[in-house]
């Protein structure tokens, strides 16, 4: 094949866009993308084509389109049971109360998250002296389909719960 200084080619077994520096007898000098200088085989070199696209959706729909659903991959729901975020005042309450309170918002966001068939969340519950997540492990250990890590939610340190839910086994909570 002949192949001209300045002409984009691919390589054989390897993915990139590399551009003809460089001719030789049975070599040539190609740019990668990085701008290195690589010397290949002549017989390596794959000329380009491009395929056009015979589609019905513009490049920038398609494009917003992707970016839109890496966005929501990224982003778990979440729900963070601090006293404070689940009420205004809690003068009234006491603290078992407050207690109740939580579990049974992590109970209804629960059966939500398997409602809307969202396989897996993040709970934020705080460092505290641990009795919140260890009645939510306890509740999540005690019933099928649903599994429980660490979460950082933040750089101090652990105070979150990754839940997965396998949707084809799990059941709602029971509320009180």
């Amino acid at each position: 094949m002949l192949f001209e200084i300045g002409e984009k080619v691919s390589l054989l077994k390897e993915s990139g866009v590399f551009i003809i520096v460089e001719i030789q007898t049975n070599v040539a000098i190609v740019l990668d993308e990085f701008s290195f200088e690589r010397k290949v085989l002549r017989s390596e070199l794959v000329k380009r084509q491009d395929i056009p696209f015979l589609g019905n959706i513009p490049k920038k729909e398609f494009d917003s389109q992707q970016s839109n659903t890496k966005e929501k991959k990224s982003q778990l729901p979440q729900i963070d049971l601090h006293i404070e975020h689940l009420i205004q005042t809690d003068s009234s309450l006491n603290a078992h109360d407050k207690f109740l309170l939580q579990i049974d918002t992590f109970k209804r966001f629960t059966n939500q998250m398997i409602l809307k068939k969202t396989p897996r969340f993040i709970v934020i519950h705080g460092v505290g002296e641990g009795k919140l997540i260890q009645e939510i492990k306890s509740l999540i250990h005690a019933k099928e389909g649903f599994g429980i890590h660490d979460a950082n939610y933040s750089p101090r340190g652990v105070g979150a719960s990754y839940i997965e839910i396998q949707l084809s086994k799990a059941t709602p909570f029971k509320m009180n």
